[in-house]
């Protein structure tokens, strides 16, 4: 059996908002998915990588849209994660725009973060927009939506 999840991180890697809106946040995602498994609420001293699992087709470059390498992603993961993610900026290796691994383009989306909000087997399909929208109220910060599927 496969599983799904929906995680909610902010654009901001390092970002993590305080405990009173971290809850509001876990309990508003629980009355809107109120089918799911679990919803939980992640937070680590280090910036951790949020993948799409299954979901995962491509990487492009955040400047000229090129497709980037999975050899290449794979070597600045390695070389960026030590003892957590640094985040440094990279040379892209189309047009040597300068970014870090977050700033790329991933479809399906994938991040890294500190903090992150996760409904496991929501069965809501795609989130709404206006959930979003609710989330980054509630949480004081821009969102990146991923859908993870194992």
């Amino acid at each position: 059996m496969s599983d799904n999840w929906i995680a909610l991180i902010p654009e901001d890697p390092r970002f993590v908002p305080d405990e009173a809106k971290q809850r509001r946040a876990r309990d508003r995602f629980a009355e809107i998915a109120p089918e799911a498994d679990e919803v939980e609420i992640k937070v680590s001293e280090k910036v951790e990588f949020f993948d799409c699992g299954a979901n995962f087709e491509r990487i492009l470059c955040p400047s000229c849209r090129s497709e980037i390498s999975v050899v290449w992603w794979q070597d600045h993961i390695d070389e960026d994660s030590d003892d957590g993610f640094k985040l440094a900026s990279y040379p892209a290796p189309c047009c040597g725009r300068k970014c870090t691994l977050h700033e790329l383009v991933y479809e399906w989306p994938q991040g890294f973060g500190r903090f992150a909000l996760e409904a496991m087997n929501p069965n809501i399909g795609k989130l709404e927009d206006k959930y979003k929208e609710e989330f980054e109220k509630i949480l004081g910060t821009k969102l990146r939506v991923i859908y993870q599927h194992i």
